[in-house]
């Protein structure tokens, strides 16, 4: 997901139709009907660590600029210990 300030500055376009969007807690985030399709990098001090593509639902998550799910942490290969994480 991403907040409507940061997908305005990357570039959004309008999907066809609204969109509900699951949490983690099971609660549902409605009236997602715009995406952004766009790509970033990620560094570290002065390197380039990855280059990214980001195909994101844009909703009002407050303060929040993006929230990265576990299913895309996953493919695109981060570590996710779910054990740890609690």
């Amino acid at each position: 997901m991403v907040g409507k300030r940061l997908a305005t500055k990357m570039g959004i376009w309008k999907r066809a139709r609204k969109v509900n969007v699951k949490q983690g807690d099971g609660s549902i985030l409605s009236g997602g009907n715009y995406v952004v399709n766009s790509s970033f990098r990620v560094y570290s001090k002065s390197s380039l660590l990855g280059k990214f593509s980001l195909d994101a639902e844009v909703l009002d998550i407050g303060k929040k600029d993006v929230i990265l799910g576990v299913s895309w942490l996953v493919e695109n290969r981060f570590m996710v210990d779910t054990q740890e994480r609690c």
